[in-house]
């Protein structure tokens, strides 16, 4: 069955057993295979959906911001995509921080529950409709930040304002990385990024 096709009320159960079964994870390889058997769940309708959102998010901005974010806009899906070809291959992964790990899925069925509109992040948030869209975002970018210690905006990511995510001396800067701090269940929270001071 289709994850979209879900009412709220079995999405969010579902994601709260499943996440729950990721904070009990006892190693990198156990947490990689978690996500992996998650993220099967997803069907080629529900992925459907998900790159249609992109679409439609994308198109909706304005020029000239339009055209320098859309080579950024498939971020989530490829990095899904990796998440299923590393798991796959039995890439060896740690947990970065157990702390910030629990925490990231003990709160996520609160996330999926939060309302968006209130973020102030000002790109697209293309799966943020649906709650099926929010966990796959929650399930993807876990392993992004806390697995592969990856930044949840690739380096380049332009922001309105002319301001985009760098990497300086190993260090990733991101314009936004404490816009969200008051908003305890936002991903921007568990981000491996550190502000940008530059554009406080």
């Amino acid at each position: 069955m289709n994850l979209f096709d879900y009412s709220d009320e079995e999405l969010l159960a579902f994601a709260k057993e499943k996440s729950q079964g990721l904070a009990a994870a006892v190693d990198g390889a156990a947490a990689a295979a978690g996500i992996l058997h998650v993220l099967q769940r997803f069907t080629i309708s529900d992925l459907q959906i998900i790159g249609a959102n992109i679409r439609y998010e994308v198109e909706k901005l304005p020029e000239p911001y339009r055209s320098r974010y859309r080579p950024y806009a498939s971020d989530l899906l490829d990095k899904y995509h990796e998440c299923i070809a590393a798991a796959k291959a039995g890439t060896r992964f740690e947990i970065i921080d157990e702390e910030l790990w629990k925490s990231y899925w003990y709160s996520a069925a609160e996330h999926l529950s939060e309302d968006t509109e209130d973020f102030t992040d000002e790109l697209p948030r293309p799966c943020t409709s649906r709650l099926a869209g929010k966990f796959f975002y929650r399930l993807v970018y876990g392993y992004v930040m806390l697995l592969a210690g990856k930044p949840g905006h690739p380096v380049g990511t332009p922001f309105p304002g002319g301001w985009k995510v760098l990497e300086e001396k190993g260090v990733i800067l991101c314009p936004i990385r404490d816009k969200e701090k008051d908003l305890p269940l936002a991903l921007c929270n568990f981000c491996p990024a550190v502000q940008d001071e530059r554009c406080r």
